[in-house]
């Protein structure tokens, strides 16, 4: 099976087909704040790759998700492993996707029994390998202001995968080529794997990028996600194939609730729409030790509080592959506030246990009752990591 991130593309529906000429684009550089992609003069091959979903209604999901992660700019290069193609593996940068959307019975259409057969092309430019570049973890600690009410610690923790190799990190500024080996402050067990966490306000060198090694079909797997739930209620269906479709696109419309999750924390939304006006906010946390999911109490409205404040609209803006970020306005139906509106930015990284929520410039505080209803999953760290991941080229930081 090859992996290309976080998508499984079927060897039996799958063709490689190499392209001729063109020279190996090298970097996609996270250091000194600038990010591209040049030319090492080096001949190499692009690839078609083709693929051919097939069965019931999933096949339209996972097609969709595959043409979002080829022009998500956000991912830039994506690591592609498993193939038996010799020479294949390695890192791509999506140039230009085909599909060939097929027929989808509407969404009340019993998923099992409608048939559906999707096609998408891939052009994928080489990037280079491994050997070329490390992955970069890049961080640049932070008070954001306005901040948040939910508390007053001051460490900036970002994740790493717990099986990733030579973990190092540099200057981003001044002396790129001088590394100091982290320790993790702790490694969490996720849904989907370890994960060591570390404390980017607490290194030897400020503003640090984490550099590190790891196997190309094994990234992905600890990344936050977000999910289409399509109107099915569990991630998995009774045979225990994948029931969600994934999301890598800001501007995708859901078909069924938004679901943000990475593994320790899933966030599920659904907003409300001109055939069904009620919305709901739910929460779960996973259990290592049960190896399950279980269900967050928030505070309810009478019981607990005096407003009933519900998502009325969720607003992607970034799905990147260390964090994804969303705008959430909420409105008060019900209550003494009843009619009133407030929107926060949140932001789910990977490796933490809650969600970062923010207050956003000159909207004032956060009301009472919205800020009781998002406390039990409200992150108490003032500090903004800024994290996102990219790759370096080995070059740059050579001793």
């Amino acid at each position: 099976m090859i992996q290309l991130f976080q998508m499984e593309l079927p060897d039996n529906t799958l063709e490689i087909s190499p392209r001729s000429g063109g020279h190996e684009t090298a970097t996609a550089s996270v250091l000194n704040g600038e990010t591209y992609v040049e030319s090492t003069g080096v001949s190499s091959q692009s690839f078609d790759i083709s693929v051919r979903f097939d069965g019931d209604r999933r096949a339209t999901w996972k097609a969709a998700a595959l043409e979002m992660l080829g022009t998500n700019p956000a991912l830039g290069v994506l690591p592609l492993g498993g193939s038996t193609h010799v020479g294949v593996d390695g890192y791509y940068v999506p140039s230009s996707t085909r599909r060939a959307p097929g027929f989808a019975e509407a969404r009340e259409a019993d998923l099992e029994a409608t048939d559906a057969s999707e096609s998408l092309t891939l052009t994928l430019e080489r990037a280079g390998t491994r050997k070329q570049h490390y992955l970069a973890l890049v961080t640049s600690p932070g008070q954001p202001d306005p901040g948040h009410p939910f508390g007053n610690d001051t460490t900036g923790i970002v994740g790493i995968p717990a099986d990733a190799r030579r973990v190092r990190i540099v200057d981003s500024t001044s002396s790129p080529t001088e590394r100091e080996r982290p320790t993790p402050v702790e490694t969490v067990e996720t849904a989907h794997g370890a994960i060591d966490l570390f404390d980017a306000t607490s290194e030897a060198i400020d503003e640090p990028i984490y550099l590190y090694d790891h196997g190309y079909d094994l990234q992905g797997d600890v990344d936050p996600t977000v999910w289409d739930s399509h109107g099915e209620g569990g991630q998995y269906d009774v045979e225990g194939s994948l029931a969600w479709g994934r999301v890598y696109s800001t501007g995708y419309v859901f078909d069924g609730e938004i679901v943000l999750e990475n593994g320790l924390l899933r966030i599920t939304i659904d907003e409300p729409t001109n055939a069904d006006e009620t919305a709901s906010l739910d929460v779960e946390e996973y259990d290592a030790g049960a190896d399950s999911w279980s269900t967050v109490d928030l505070p309810s409205y009478d019981a607990d509080l005096d407003t009933d404040w519900e998502p009325a609209d969720v607003d992607l803006t970034h799905i990147g592959q260390a964090s994804v970020r969303a705008q959430i306005e909420f409105e008060a139906v019900a209550g003494d506030q009843e009619g009133d509106i407030y929107a926060v930015d949140v932001e789910l990284e990977r490796g933490h246990s809650e969600l970062e929520v923010w207050r956003l410039s000159g909207t004032g505080e956060i009301p009472t009752d919205l800020e009781v209803l998002l406390d039990p999953i409200a992150s108490t760290s003032i500090v903004d990591s800024s994290v996102e991941q990219g790759l370096v080229a080995r070059a740059e930081v050579r001793r």
